[in-house]
């Protein structure tokens, strides 16, 4: 069994309003509805409407309510960490984000629609990783410093 070398780590609770769905990782169900959300998002110019009430900058990729693990369906939400008091603008959801134990992962720099399916591909080979995580709320940061991904764990 490969060493996790990624530390546990306890976060802040915090909120992010964007764009939701319902999928999961069968052949062709995320790998459709995912890069779905991501188009709607920029047409629609979520970024945009959040602006002003924006947090701080990374863009979050939430992965949360999961039936039971990465084989079952899970909510996916692409949006932007507000302040707890905001109210939803309309057609974007809020999703609160209670504090969570897990790790960071770093993604290595590239295209991340090539980069990121990758990690994810890699961390579900990772039986010591898999054997941690306790699918509560997983999310992708993404920012000018890079990608990096945080995963609930024990």
């Amino acid at each position: 069994m490969s060493e996790i070398l990624e530390p546990l780590v306890n976060t802040e609770p915090f909120t992010v309003m964007g764009l939701r769905v319902r999928t999961s990782n069968a052949a062709g169900e995320a790998s459709v509805a995912i890069p779905s959300i991501y188009s709607r998002f920029y047409k629609e110019e979520i970024p945009k409407k959040l602006e002003v009430i924006r947090r701080f900058d990374p863009l979050f990729a939430l992965y949360f309510n999961y039936e039971k693990d990465e084989t079952g369906k899970y909510d996916f939400l692409l949006g932007y960490s507000v302040r707890d008091d905001e109210k939803p603008i309309h057609g974007l959801e809020l999703v609160r984000i209670p504090p969570q134990s897990g790790r960071y992962f770093a993604i290595q720099p590239g295209a991340p629609e090539d980069v990121v399916p990758k990690f994810w591909a890699e961390i579900w080979q990772r039986k010591e990783v898999h054997t941690l995580r306790t699918f509560q709320y997983d999310w992708e940061e993404y920012s000018e410093a890079g990608i990096r991904v945080f995963l609930s764990s024990k």
